[in-house]
């Protein structure tokens, strides 16, 4: 009996074994197969795979200390909620730790270290986001579309439970995962993308918790960016600094724009901060030399609003910039504000307006995201003007046709000094615009609209005047007893009276559009010519110029006229008229000369 007994121990040792051994299998396989099965298979398979939040302690001195996560343990934990992931589980903070608390940072997102992504990772700025570029097609089909009796819902389904699509005011779609805080602009319809995404988030978000110097807080968001079959780009975003941050070491030269000698982090700061809120090169207030690859971007929070990062304290801080501005307006030609008073007037009222909506959480703590969009965008464009006036430097630009870069004096060329005299000084005064227009190869985009509109008025009034010129002369051609020297200089008039119409034709059409793009291009190109800016100070003063030539031929001639034809009389008083003419036009020149700044005077 006791051989029989020890023999079916033994047997139902090893079916044990064997059940063990199968069950361990199945459950290993059911993990791996997790992203295809259907939500409610979620309770069960998570169980296999339990971690505990990655939580990392700061230091008294403010740096974080990571902490290893414990090892897993068969009793599921009661303060973590598991998440499954196509290749591992997203485990939620528990609700009894507060993960805004001082020295407490608690992830989110935790992720098996099985996952396995096959792109290489590409750290990228927020404005590196080519959403704008991306010029997708729809395709073509002739398939029938057909609405089934009594639906209601029209909505696309979602590529995975993980994933939400959401809409940008403007029209773009982009994707969320609301568990590890992840968006996306890629394209998650597809199967084979979103298998890729989700590896290649997972993997990072894996780094990241690893690595002891990345602090992965509750307010983290990560961003990836579809670049192609090989590579991702990908940052992070953390709410309560405005800042963007990667894995590895980031070259900073592009965030700068051309900016040169950046060196301190108090300075790259707002750089940064622009970034997090919006970079747009539609209407901003001042352009640099920029490279021909950087085209038209946006930055996070205005690429993606559906997290609302706006707080009542923000619309604080936009209001008082947009004030202060609007005051430096009025009572300085040269401010450095980024807009003009008409524009931040307009600006004032849309903030007021969010500002009285949003106390009855109207505006920003809704589900429609156009509120959050608008005050990223001004945001941004107040933070970037700190970045290029190197705000809180020594040496920082008050002015807007100051100098951070170099000081010196400018010699002006032999050919810039005939020109002048030859168009009766016309080219330095254009000259002067430009220098305070162009500073540090910076644009400003106030001032480069108010040259070209003045620039614009006076090509009108002179191609008025040269038509009044021109008509004066055929009529001047048609008396009989004009001598040829007066024909001359008559038909010199009519050729200079030619001249300006057809400049101010040109000249008015390249410049009908006040882009500073093309501003930038053009004063970039000039600037690096051998003669420089002079080149276009002279282009813009030739209508005014030609015009002054014009009148003096004329003039000239009917003094030929009056002069070669006419009595004593009529020449003595024509002399003496002419003479009273003279002398206005030198007192005029004289006063003007009184209305020269002392900087100007010393370039002449």
């Amino acid at each position: 009996m006791s051989s029989q007994s020890n023999l079916r121990s033994r047997a139902r040792g090893g079916l044990s074994t064997v059940f063990n051994y199968i069950w361990a299998s199945q459950a290993s396989r059911v993990f791996c197969n997790f992203a295809d099965k259907p939500s409610s298979f979620r309770p069960v398979t998570s169980l296999l795979n339990r971690t505990a939040p990655h939580i990392t302690v700061s230091s008294p001195g403010g740096s974080p200390t990571p902490q290893k996560s414990p090892p897993s343990s068969p009793v599921p934990s009661a303060g973590a909620t598991p998440v499954a992931t196509a290749s591992g589980a997203c485990t939620a903070s528990s609700s009894n730790i507060n993960p805004s608390s001082s020295g407490i940072s608690v992830s989110s997102c935790t992720i098996s270290p099985s996952t396995v992504s096959t792109r290489e990772a590409r750290p990228i700025p927020a404005s590196d986001v080519n959403r704008y570029e991306r010029k997708r097609i729809i395709p073509q089909t002739k398939d029938p579309v057909f609405i089934e009796p009594g639906n209601k819902v029209f909505e696309d389904k979602p590529p995975s439970s993980r994933w939400k699509p959401l809409a940008h005011p403007e029209g773009s779609l982009y994707y969320y995962d609301s568990t590890c805080r992840i968006y996306t602009d890629a394209d998650l319809s597809k199967p084979s993308t979103l298998s890729a995404i989700e590896a290649f988030a997972d993997k990072l978000y894996n780094d990241a918790q690893t690595n002891p110097n990345i602090d992965i807080t509750s307010k983290t968001e990560l961003v990836v960016e579809d670049i192609d079959e090989a590579t991702c780009g990908y940052y992070f975003v953390e709410q309560d600094t405005r800042c963007i941050f990667w894995l590895e070491r980031f070259d900073a030269e592009s965030l700068f724009d051309n900016i040169r000698r950046v060196r301190n982090m108090g300075h790259i700061k707002y750089a940064i901060e622009a970034q997090y809120w919006s970079v747009s090169d539609i209407v901003s207030a001042v352009r640099v030399d920029l490279m021909p690859t950087q085209t038209t971007s946006r930055a996070h929070c205005e690429l993606f609003p559906h997290e609302n990062r706006v707080t009542p304290v923000v619309l604080e801080e936009l209001k008082q910039m947009i004030m202060h501005a609007a005051a430096v307006t009025i009572t300085s030609v040269t401010s450095v504000a980024p807009f003009e008073r008409d524009e931040l007037e307009k600006m004032l009222d849309l903030v007021r307006e969010i500002e009285g909506t949003s106390s009855g959480k109207g505006t920003l703590e809704g589900e429609f995201t156009h509120t959050r969009c608008v005050v990223a965008r001004f945001m941004s464009e107040f933070i970037k003007a700190k970045f290029f006036n190197f705000c809180g430097q020594p040496g920082a630009r008050l002015d807007s046709d100051q100098t951070i870069y170099f000081k010196g004096h400018d010699h002006q060329s032999l050919l810039f000094i005939v020109a002048s005299l030859l168009l009766f000084g016309a080219p330095h005064t254009h000259q002067e615009d430009l220098k305070k227009i162009w500073v540090d190869r910076i644009i400003n985009r106030v001032l480069w609209n108010q040259f070209i509109g003045k620039l614009n008025d006076e090509w009108a009034g002179l191609a008025l005047s040269a038509t009044v010129i021109l008509n004066a002369n055929v009529a001047f051609l048609a008396i009989p007893s004009v001598q040829d020297t007066a024909k001359l200089l008559s038909y010199l008039s009519v050729v200079c009276s030619i001249a300006v119409v057809l400049l101010v034709l040109l000249l008015v059409r390249q410049n009908q559009k006040k882009d500073c793009e093309r501003a930038v291009t053009l004063l970039k190109y000039v600037s690096q010519s051998f003669f420089g800016m002079e080149v276009l100070a002279i282009t813009y003063s030739l209508p005014y110029g030609l015009l002054m030539w014009a009148l003096l031929c004329f003039a000239a001639g009917f003094g030929n006229l009056i002069f070669g034809t006419e009595g004593q009389w009529t020449r003595g008083a024509v002399g003496f008229a002419g003479s009273l003419v003279v002398c206005f036009v030198a007192l005029v020149a004289q006063i003007g000369r009184y209305q020269i700044s002392p900087e100007d005077e010393e370039s002449m």
